[in-house]
């Protein structure tokens, strides 16, 4: 979505990625709360400047700042997402950030990932205080280019096709295969993604079929 929206956009798209966000650990969310504070002292500028903010950021950190203002996401089954999650972090020990370097430190397994309280339904963590009915458009990753069709229909920009970036080199196939135990831990630490996921399908779908996708 990234390099779809900047390729789109140009010069009016800005990129937010440096908040540690769905990570709840102090440090982490004492660092959101400095960027959320610089970043809103930038209003006027940012309005002036850009059409787009995408980034990994709580959706509060620019609620009420423009008019109008939009918000759009993408969920994904969030099996699927905590294991690709866990994968991205085990293959980059090299990225900067804290959520790596504690993840690498204690060598933790799959199921010791899972139980890490700092990433407890990481999704919802993202939304911060907004509504999901809030959102003006709610995706889903399994249906991606669906997704795209309801961009463009909702605010006349077409963003092209569908394009992949950081796929596990090592995963062959479209899905990961869920095994029971993994399946036990995500239904015990993150049922509030799971009830979210359920909500964000059943939305993207009214939402579709209003613009006859």
């Amino acid at each position: 979505m990234r390099e779809l929206l900047n390729a789109a956009y140009g010069d009016r798209f800005m990129g937010d990625y440096g908040d540690w966000s769905g990570f709840d650990l102090p440090f982490a969310n004492e660092r959101r709360a400095e960027r959320v504070a610089a970043m809103r002292s930038r209003a006027p500028e940012l309005e002036e400047r850009y059409d787009v903010i995408h980034g990994h950021y709580h959706a509060d950190k620019y609620l009420g700042l423009f008019n109008p203002e939009h918000y759009v996401a993408f969920f994904r089954d969030p099996y699927q997402q905590s294991l690709a999650h866990y994968y991205f972090l085990l293959r980059n020990p090299q990225r900067d950030h804290p959520e790596e370097r504690l993840l690498h430190e204690a060598k933790m397994t799959l199921l010791d990932y899972l139980s890490w309280e700092a990433f407890a339904n990481q999704q919802t963590q993202y939304l911060g205080s907004v509504p999901l009915e809030n959102f003006t458009l709610v995706g889903v990753s399994e249906e991606f280019p669906r997704g795209l069709a309801l961009f463009a229909a909702t605010f006349g920009r077409d963003l092209g096709e569908q394009r992949f970036e950081n796929v596990n080199p090592d995963q062959q196939r479209f899905r990961y295969e869920i095994t029971p135990d993994v399946r036990a831990a995500v239904q015990k630490y993150r049922g509030g993604d799971l009830e979210l996921y359920r909500r964000a399908k059943e939305m993207f779908e009214r939402q579709a079929l209003r613009a006859g996708l």
